[in-house]
């Protein structure tokens, strides 16, 4: 079996080419490595790159690593048509070749996506405290919004299969966020996604990576906090119409009618906004239906009860949301757009 490794480069130095020599040290390698718009080429012009098992492919301008990666995933799928897997590395010298190489045996036989996680253990002083309270953070949002554990979400060292991959053509982000949405992806796909240790590298404490440590987490932030956002819009929605219609109707009929419009509204923004789905319309929308019945029973039920208790209408309602807010989502996540490994292929 061939290893494909794919290397995007900003700005690299010398780290590069010892990298590509040592991939090169094993027979089965063959590189792709992306120039992405560096106006220095004299790197280039090493004798490395004449190497028939390295292929180099150039960006006019800097259009980011996502932009890079699609490129080289691009070139990869339509030179070698049957390829099943491809190793992304880093080229500011984070990743060893043997690593590389580990990720890239690991890829055989497999369908997963494997990630080679570095340790962000708290008694690990190679890592810069600002990476390794970004990793703490990442992790826990991810945890909390996707249910799995991932201990490197932000890890260069890859190995993608070819079916991911086609998919990460279509992904709109073309810079550091790119690799939080390929995450993503896996999981709407459900393809699972492996964990193998790696070494933790950091040169100078980190000082040569392009990595904006605010600029550059808050992009990755938003794809995640996208699942939030789609809720605070019908949330608002249903307080609106929930505070008018109780001038005309009384307090269950202005639940109904609220839930009503605001469930029409994230519906659409779960599906098409949130969890990314172009079909399967009709089935997704009967699971949501059910899930709407019972949003209305469970919660007319609550506000009614908790208003019995002495409770005022709007305080009923927004204990009530806070928790139906939770169940919605979780639901909604691992039921109603949670799509069959059979419809991904």
């Amino acid at each position: 079996m061939n290893f494909f490794f794919v290397i995007p480069a900003y700005k690299p130095d010398v780290k590069v080419i010892d990298l590509i020599k040592h991939l090169l040290d094993s027979p089965q390698a063959h590189i792709t490595i992306v120039d992405d718009g560096n106006e220095n080429k004299l790197l280039f012009e090493n004798p490395i790159f004449q190497d028939k098992r390295v292929s180099l492919l150039h960006h006019a301008v800097n259009l980011g690593k996502g932009a890079a990666l699609k490129t080289a995933f691009n070139y990869m799928l339509v030179l070698f048509p049957d390829v099943k897997a491809v190793i992304t590395v880093d080229a500011d010298g984070q990743h060893t070749a043997h690593d590389a190489i580990k990720i890239a045996q690991q890829t055989e036989g497999s369908q997963s996506l494997i990630l080679g996680a570095r340790s962000f253990s708290l008694s690990n002083q190679k890592i810069p405290f600002k990476s390794r309270l970004g990793n703490v953070f990442t992790r826990l949002i991810w945890l909390i919004i996707m249910g799995s554990k991932i201990s490197d979400t932000q890890t260069g060292l890859r190995g993608v299969p070819a079916p991911l991959m086609k998919v990460c053509l279509h992904i709109l982000p073309n810079r550091y966020e790119f690799e939080m949405e390929m995450l993503l992806k896996a999981k709407e796909l459900n393809i699972p996604i492996e964990e193998v240790p790696i070494n933790t590298i950091y040169l100078n404490q980190n000082r040569e990576s392009h990595f904006n440590p605010v600029f550059d987490s808050l992009k990755i932030y938003f794809v995640l906090f996208r699942f939030s956002f789609s809720a605070l819009i019908s949330t608002i929605i249903d307080y609106v119409a929930f505070y008018f219609s109780l001038m005309f109707i009384n307090v269950g009929l202005s639940f109904i009618l609220a839930r009503l419009l605001s469930f029409c509204v994230n519906y659409n923004l779960n599906k098409r906004f949130v969890f990314r789905k172009e079909t399967g319309g009709i089935k997704f929308l009967l699971k949501y239906l059910v899930l709407f019945s019972a949003n209305l029973y469970i919660g007319y039920s609550s506000i009614e009860y908790i208003c019995f208790e002495g409770f005022s209408t709007f305080s009923s309602k927004i204990m009530v949301d806070v928790i139906l807010f939770f169940f919605n989502f979780f639901v909604q996540r691992e039921w109603v757009f949670k799509s069959r490994k059979s419809e991904s292929d």
